[in-house]
């Protein structure tokens, strides 16, 4: 197998990334930060490098997404690339891809929601697809983008997931930040993912006769009663049992190209620790810089990056903290995301059949909007922590940090005039 290194941005990673996996059409409506992956695209396909893709442009990102899910029907294998408000403009067609189960990427480079009116980043946009029926990855640099990407077309499309899937990453700062990204040629990238085969023969939507099938249309299997649930039930079913999937594709890659960059969870230092830090994103490696130099004090603490926050890891989750005190998540949405599902993965078993104690969860809110995320933030965090377990009690169990006091007058202020 033979290995190129290049110099590329978080967003350029995710380019080639679909270059690679042989989509046909990449669709968008382009905003800072994602516009620099369609155009990285475009400029492949004007330089003549890629003959059969096309790089499509909606009025705006509901028909992009409309668009796509024409093409996923048709059996070829896309890109969509959307953020901020932009996500929550598709959110119609982000729910119905998912109830169709079709095998459909989604690249999201995160972006504050406004208002106030800002350019920069946090995780808002991606969260709030959390509970549309998506498989849902983060990355924390260029070649997690470039890696996570091509696990997740062989994720998704298996069949006994078929359910659409978004890679999101921190805008500006992983999709504009350049580093070196190892990249396996095209022969060993077809070998590990084959061309689609998810629509049978059937389903050839060009030679559908849409009169007909319109006619009775609301009288078709599946649109209301018992049927409806149990086909929402199995969707469900099918995202909450893709953890074993993504589990064999990480292994499977990380065994052909030997990424570590795979699975629902990456773990460091964490066998005999008493805390333990749970993040995402851009954050992690910055956590995991503080959990070293905390080490080499003798503390034991350690971290982990989730990977994979649909379907929450629960299982690999239990696992890894088994023995831990104390759990701090540290995340970039303002909704606690991590902090709330992780309360719920860990809770024990009523039925006793999970033995021993939960671990307490202390849940700290950060960078939102683009607010600074220093080492010295994340030394504080894990220090209030330290503190708690050696007090025995816990001052705030979830709270945002650092915050300046700013106040608000609703008889005065208005946002976002």
């Amino acid at each position: 197998m033979a290995t190129t290194i290049k110099g590329l941005t978080g967003n350029e990673a995710a380019a080639w990334a679909v270059r690679l996996a042989r989509i046909k059409a990449a669709f968008s409506f382009p905003m800072g930060p994602n516009a620099e992956v369609t155009e990285t695209l475009q400029t492949f396909v004007d330089n003549g490098e890629i003959r059969d893709l096309k790089v499509i442009y909606g009025d705006n990102e509901k028909a992009a997404a409309s668009m796509q899910i024409g093409m996923t029907r048709l059996g070829m294998r896309s890109m969509l690339c959307i953020n901020s408000e932009g996500i929550l403009w598709a959110a119609s067609e982000i729910h119905y891809a998912a109830g169709s189960r079709l095998p459909m990427l989604l690249v999201c480079p995160s972006r504050s929601l406004e208002p106030p009116t800002t350019i920069y980043c946090d995780h808002d946009d991606f969260m709030c697809q959390r509970d549309m029926g998506w498989l849902m990855f983060y990355c924390e640099n260029a070649q997690d983008v470039f890696d996570t990407i091509l696990q997740a077309y062989k994720i998704m499309e298996n069949e006994t997931v078929m359910l659409p899937a978004i890679v999101g990453y921190d805008g500006w700062e992983t999709s504009h930040a350049s580093m070196a990204v190892s990249m396996p040629d095209q022969e060993s990238i077809d070998s590990f993912l084959p061309a689609p085969a998810f629509i049978r023969p059937e389903k050839d939507y060009l030679n559908v006769d849409w009169k007909e099938r319109s006619s009775h249309r609301r009288r078709q299997k599946g649109l209301g009663g018992q049927d409806f649930m149990d086909l929402r039930y199995l969707q469900q079913k099918a995202q909450e049992d893709s953890i074993d999937v993504i589990e064999k594709v990480g292994n499977e890659y990380h065994e052909v190209f030997g990424s570590h960059h795979v699975g629902p969870l990456e773990l460091h230092e964490c066998k005999d620790a008493e805390v333990v830090v749970v993040t995402m994103g851009v954050i992690y490696p910055s956590v995991k810089f503080v959990i070293d130099a905390l080490r080499q004090k003798g503390l034991k603490i350690g971290c982990i990056k989730l990977r994979v926050f649909r379907p929450l890891p629960v299982r690999a989750l239990r696992d890894a903290l088994r023995a831990t005190r104390l759990v701090i998540t540290i995340e970039r949405n303002s909704v606690a995301a991590l902090f709330s599902d992780l309360k719920g993965a860990l809770y024990p078993d009523p039925l006793g059949s999970q033995s021993g104690a939960c671990p307490g969860v202390m849940g700290r809110v950060v960078g939102i909007g683009g607010c600074a995320i220093t080492l010295e933030h994340i030394s504080h965090i894990v220090e209030e922590g330290l503190q708690s377990l050696k007090l025995g009690r816990m001052g705030q169990a979830l709270d945002w940090y650092p915050i300046k006091g700013v106040k608000f007058d609703p008889t005065r202020d208005l946002i976002a005039e």
